[in-house]
C-alpha cells in the first residue's frame, strides 16, 4: 500500500528524483529538530485528526500515538523541496505535516553539500488523551 501511494506520488520531471518506492533505501536525517519538536503539535494535530476520516492512531500507555514517516527532498544547501507523509493514511494529517514542517521548520535540514536533490527522511509524532 505504502509503495502504490508513493508511486502515485512520484514527480514525473527529470530535474527532480521521483520519490522513492522503498523507505528502507532513504538515508535518515540525523537529530532534525521536527522529530523533537512535533509532539508539541499533538493538540492541534488530535484535531485535524478527529476532523477527518483518519484511524491509524494506535493506543500507547493510555492515550493516542500517531507516528508518521515523512520523506523530505531536500537540495545540497538544506533548502526544502518537497515534503511527502507516506504511512499517516489520513490526508488531512498529510496536510497539517506538511504545512507545519514548511511554516516553521524548512530551515532546519542539513546541507550535504549535493549538486543535485535528493531524499532523506524522519519521522514526526503525535501523542494526545482522549
Amino acid at each position: 500500500m505504502i509503495t502504490a501511494f508513493l508511486m502515485m506520488l512520484a514527480t514525473s520531471t527529470s530535474e527532480m528524483p521521483a520519490v522513492p518506492t522503498r523507505l528502507d533505501t532513504v538515508p535518515v536525517i540525523e537529530n532534525w529538530q521536527g522529530r523533537s519538536l512535533s509532539p508539541r503539535w499533538s493538540f492541534d494535530a488530535q484535531k485535524v485528526y478527529r476532523r477527518g476520516e483518519c484511524h491509524s492512531a494506535v493506543n500507547w500507555r493510555g492515550s493516542q500515538l500517531l507516528e508518521v514517516d515523512v520523506l523530505f527532498l531536500l537540495a545540497g544547501d538544506g533548502t526544502l523541496l518537497k515534503v511527502v507523509p507516506v504511512n499517516s493514511e489520513c490526508a488531512e494529517i498529510d496536510s497539517f505535516i506538511g504545512k507545519r514542517v514548511t511554516e516553521r521548520l524548512k530551515s532546519s535540514f542539513p546541507a550535504s553539500g549535493s549538486t543535485e536533490p535528493q531524499w532523506m527522511k524522519s519521522q514526526v509524532r503525535f501523542l494526545w488523551s482522549d
